[in-house]
Formats: structure tokens, C-alpha cells, sequence
């Protein structure tokens, strides 16, 4: 996920580890797509929004990761799935 990334909103975290983004508009193939691209082809993997009671253009994102690099990727791996 770029810095800025326009696909995503979200209200930044006063504390904690997780945020729960919203996509701004239905991804190529829909969310189903979303996530299996997310996780087939980019390795990452979320909470989609039907575990929290939402739709599923929200989603739980944890950035508690062990490394910078691993988040890094992972947040790349979103802003391309987003975008199919």
C-alpha cells in the first residue's frame, strides 16, 4: 500500500497494532477476487471485513510485523490487489 494510496481510506490508530481500512471503490472481481489475489499472488493476508460484522470492502490490517521489509511488502502486495 503506497503512501497515499487512493483506493484506500482509514482513520490512523491513536495506539495499538491493527487499523481497519475501507477500499473507496469494488475492486476488479469483486472482494472475493480481492482477497484471493491478496493472498495467492502477494502472500498477504487480512481480515476480511465479514469476520468484524462489515462489508467486505473493510478489512483488519496488523502492521506488528518482524520486519520493516515484511510490511513493506505486504502493503505492496495490497495497493496491487486492489488494482486486479
Amino acid at each position: 500500500m503506497a503512501r497515499g494510496e487512493d483506493l484506500l481510506e482509514w482513520v490512523k490508530p491513536t495506539g495499538g497494532v491493527v487499523c481497519f481500512p475501507r477500499m473507496t471503490a469494488e475492486p476488479p472481481g469483486g472482494t472475493d477476487a480481492f482477497y484471493r489475489r491478496l493472498l495467492q499472488e502477494h502472500g498477504t493476508y487480512v481480515g476480511p471485513g465479514h469476520w468484524f460484522e462489515m462489508p467486505d470492502t473493510y478489512f483488519r490490517l496488523g502492521y506488528a510485523w518482524p520486519t520493516a521489509q515484511e510490511l513493506d511488502s505486504g502493503l505492496a502486495g495490497i495497493s496491487a490487489a486492489l488494482r486486479g
